[in-house]
């Protein structure tokens, strides 16, 4: 009678830790399905934030700057087109000065125009590349969701343009 109890005792322990595994394993796959999740959701939320947020204020900071800079080249030319036909010997030296400076403002504020207009191309260019790749991620924690679920299936909106 005494090895029976002992059999039984040993068999309860054995489906007692056999459900305490098969616990600690459920609890595992729950854990990597939640962190799962979450790296879906945070890539949908950074491809979202991209598209909606950081590529318009980019492209809207760069269009602002170029219209300054458009402006002061505007009002350069204006203030060179004032001085007429220069000539150092007709007004003197101080005039010169302010001449030279004009022209000099005049090329500094075209070439930082025509770097802004480049760096607006080079977003605008490289934007669907950005959005490309952030979708990537998304589809990559999307596979990764559906594979911990067994194959379910999931939405496949990512973002909207």
């Amino acid at each position: 009678m005494r090895s029976s109890t002992l059999v039984f005792a040993a068999a309860v322990a054995g489906i007692f830790s056999a459900v305490g595994t098969a616990a600690a394993q459920n609890d595992a796959y729950q854990a990597e399905l939640a962190a799962a999740r979450r790296a879906l959701a945070v890539a949908k939320i950074e491809a979202r934030h991209y598209w909606q947020v950081e590529y318009q204020c980019e492209r809207r900071e760069l269009n602002a700057a170029i219209s300054v800079a458009d402006e002061e080249v505007r009002t350069m030319r204006r203030q060179l087109r004032s001085f007429g036909p220069f000539s150092p010997f007709a007004y003197g030296q101080l005039p010169a000065f302010a001449y030279r400076n004009a022209r000099l403002c005049l090329a500094e504020a075209d070439a930082r125009r025509r770097l802004l207009i480049d760096e607006r191309n080079d977003l605008v260019r490289s934007h669907s590349d950005h959005l490309a790749l952030l979708q990537l991620n998304v589809a990559e924690a999307r596979a990764r969701v559906v594979e911990l679920e067994g194959g379910g299936v999931i939405e496949l909106d990512v973002v909207q343009q």
